[in-house]
């Protein structure tokens, strides 16, 4: 009985864990083989496989296996970075100069800090559009404005 209940519990605990991180699996062995596959139960098995393999930290130290530089697994860094400092972003994008706006330029890996920081300031009502705009939006709008 005991072995039933803990079978239990650890089929809803990996339940509940790739819920949380839904089409992202993580990296490695279990990223690759079961890439394009939809749902909770190829969530679970690329997760075991990942972690029975142990090939995670060999896809991290090598740039393989679904690992992306510069990116926390299941969080896009600059998404994550925008989200949690929008007001003090916002007052730096205005000035054109401060450290948010530094950090988040590190962040996305801009060469030309300068130019990068005075086409946004240039470009400020296009990036905070209203006093409503999500952090995502505002991510897509530095997006859209540095690619033109």
């Amino acid at each position: 009985m005991k072995k039933v209940l803990v079978a239990a519990f650890t089929i809803c605990a990996l339940f509940s864990v790739s819920s949380l991180f839904a089409n992202n699996s993580g990296v490695g062995l279990g990223a690759v083989v079961f890439q394009g596959k939809k749902g909770k139960v190829f969530e679970v098995l690329a997760v075991t496989t990942n972690g029975t393999s142990y090939t995670s930290t060999f896809a991290i130290t090598s740039g393989t296996s679904g690992y992306k530089d510069g990116l926390v697994i299941g969080v896009n860094v600059v998404d994550s970075y925008v989200a949690d400092n929008m007001d003090n972003l916002a007052t730096d994008i205005a000035k054109g100069d401060g450290e948010y706006l530094d950090a988040l330029a590190t962040l996305m890996k801009v060469e030309d800090k300068s130019a990068f920081k005075a086409k946004l300031q240039q470009n400020f009502t296009k990036i905070y559009t209203s006093k409503n705009v999500n952090s995502k939006e505002v991510v897509a709008n530095i997006r859209d404005i540095q690619n033109s």
